[in-house]
């Protein structure tokens, strides 16, 4: 798992696996509700066109926020992490899964780059 905040360092994460390896990309925490779900979707479409044969996810984190997990699953963002309670996690996680996307609830904290830290 691979906090990222930019194409460049996304870019670097992919190029710098091992060939077939998965690799997981998060977003900065909340990036939803400072950067936008179109900056997340814009990153995973340039990701997908320059590096097909990886296998990666790209997780866009939406803080404690439903509804911007849910415009983030309407724009096409394939995965999301929510801070919510288990029945918002629930109702959320069974729009996504009928959108192809899915739901990551909150897990260990992920410290961003060490280039990204203030």
């Amino acid at each position: 798992m691979i906090r990222v905040a930019t194409l460049d360092q996304a870019r670097a994460a992919l190029t710098e696996a091992p060939p077939g390896a998965a690799v997981l990309l998060f977003s900065p925490p909340a990036a939803a509700l400072s950067l936008g779900v179109g900056w997340w979707r814009a990153l995973e479409r340039a990701l997908r066109h320059d590096y097909p044969d990886r296998n990666f996810e790209a997780v866009l984190d939406c803080g404690p926020a439903p509804g911007h997990a849910l415009e983030a699953i309407r724009a096409g963002v394939t995965a999301v992490m929510l801070d919510a309670p288990p029945n918002v996690l629930e109702a959320v996680a069974d729009i996504a899964t009928a959108s192809g996307a899915r739901v990551l609830g909150v897990g260990p904290a992920l410290p961003l780059p060490s280039g990204e830290r203030k």
